[in-house]
């Protein structure tokens, strides 16, 4: 049986692998995380915040690229530059040359432009933005007029000057083309040092990243809804089996009589009803004073995290408050989960080894509970594998409904708010619940039924 678990966690481990590059490459599509931040007001933060979300290192552990890039083009900062010498080096397919001309833009101008003003502070400027060769070529010509027209003797001589040296760098770049290396492939190979190696280390690790609105851990950002939804789901699931199994199992024996036919009208109904629905008209008949019972007061649960509280002793103090949300979401996988094992036993009792049993002289008892019972669970397995991660990703209809703020609400505003960073934590975290849950309905096949077996034929 451990042989046969390691087994299956090495067949699922491709399966992840590709969902968490999905994941990342989504997570890097979306933006970088520096929406707002302005490098020329605050570079010093600019930098740290990415240096922080690793940009400043490759995205993977290589790189396919053409020879003209340089290895280390993941190191130039802020990202706008590195954009921008990248459109250029495509223009000429020369690095070197580019970054020489590059220089000549913004250092070696830096010192002077505070006392240049007008027209040709505009146009020095501008050569910082424009990334055709030809517009280029046409604001330097523009510069030297503007140059020529300056009052001031010495910063006149000073910007005549550098706008040679700008002129020279660019000569050299449209001179010293080298277009054939964009069509030569050159392979980049960057080790563990790379943006996705820290962002699958960091799920590895329990550090999967920082919010990208609030700036929070992302496991101090999801575990208390994690918590709550777990609470929430996962009571709701296991009544769902204990009572509809043997519910299931009860109206298999008395298939085609009346209380087998009202019972499954009942439970066809629960299940058909909209979620939304339910959980309405239980708020009506068992919350309400004036129309309902008024058996439960109140609904809201006080919010944990401003509680104070540990946990449980919130749990414990709110019990009255979770009581709709769980019952809604119990009646709901009930109705589901009793039919389903009620079609599983009718099936299995057609088999040749239920009537050997009952040849035998066994009581139905034995007949249904020790040897139809096991065979029958495999719809209820499967239920439960595809129940398993909705756990975790939660339910957002009825967190809303209850106002209870799990992982479905969560999702919900990271996705209004643009948070990705917690959005694609979240994702990834359902998907290795759901490769998990897949592995354990498997290990329950097995125990269900003697003649699954854990190693190959």
């Amino acid at each position: 049986m451990f042989r046969y678990v390691i087994r299956r966690l090495l067949l699922a481990l491709p399966t992840l692998f590709v969902i968490s590059l999905v994941t990342f490459a989504m997570s890097r599509y979306t933006g970088s995380g520096l929406e707002g931040e302005n490098y020329l007001e605050k570079p010093a933060a600019y930098l740290d915040k990415a240096k922080k979300l690793g940009l400043d290192q490759p995205v993977f552990y290589f790189n396919l690229t053409s020879a003209a890039f340089p290895d280390t083009l993941h190191r130039v900062l802020p990202l706008e530059v590195r954009e921008h010498l990248e459109r250029l080096t495509r223009q000429t397919g020369n690095w070197a040359a580019t970054g020489r001309f590059w220089q000549a833009v913004t250092t070696e101008l830096d010192p002077d432009l505070d006392a240049v003003t007008g027209p040709a502070l505009i146009t020095f400027k501008s050569l910082r933005q424009i990334q055709d060769l030809e517009k280029i070529s046409a604001a330097l010509k523009k510069l030297r007029i503007q140059v020529d027209t300056l009052q001031n003797e010495a910063l006149r001589a000073t910007l005549k000057s550098r706008a040679s040296t700008i002129n020279t760098r660019f000569d050299e770049l449209r001179q010293q083309s080298q277009i054939w290396k964009l069509y030569v492939p050159a392979l980049h190979w960057h080790g563990t040092q790379n943006q996705y190696h820290r962002w699958a280390a960091g799920f590895v690790s329990g550090n999967p990243g920082y919010s990208s609105v609030t700036g929070q851990p992302l496991l101090i950002e999801v575990r208390p809804r994690l918590l709550m939804t777990l609470t929430l789901n996962g009571v709701a699931m296991l009544l769902a089996f204990l009572i509809g199994v043997p519910l299931g199992v009860w109206m298999a024996r008395r298939r085609d009589r009346p209380s087998d036919f009202w019972m499954r009208g009942l439970l066809l109904f629960l299940h058909a009803i909209p979620v939304i629905w339910l959980g309405s008209l239980l708020i009506i008949l068992l919350s309400r004073r004036d129309i309902g019972l008024g058996l439960i007061d109140g609904l809201n649960a006080e919010p944990w995290l401003m509680s104070g509280k540990t946990y449980w002793v919130w749990v414990v103090d709110n019990r009255e408050k979770l009581i709709l949300p769980i019952l809604t979401l119990t009646l709901h996988l009930l109705a589901l989960m009793a039919m389903q094992m009620r079609n599983g036993i009718l099936e299995v009792v057609k088999q040749d080894f239920i009537r050997t049993a009952r040849a035998k002289g066994l009581s139905e008892n034995l007949v249904f509970w020790r040897h139809a019972f096991r065979n029958a669970l495999f719809p209820i397995i499967t239920l439960f594998a595809s129940f398993f991660p909705v756990v975790f990703s939660g339910s957002l209809v009825i967190e809303y409904l209850f106002d209870f703020p799990g992982m479905g609400i969560k999702m919900q505003s990271a996705f209004i708010n643009n948070d990705y960073a917690v959005l694609f934590a979240m994702v990834m975290f359902v998907a290795i619940i759901t490769i998990l849950s897949s592995v354990m309905a498997d290990l329950l096949y097995a125990w269900a039924d003697p003649r699954v077996r854990f190693a190959k034929r």
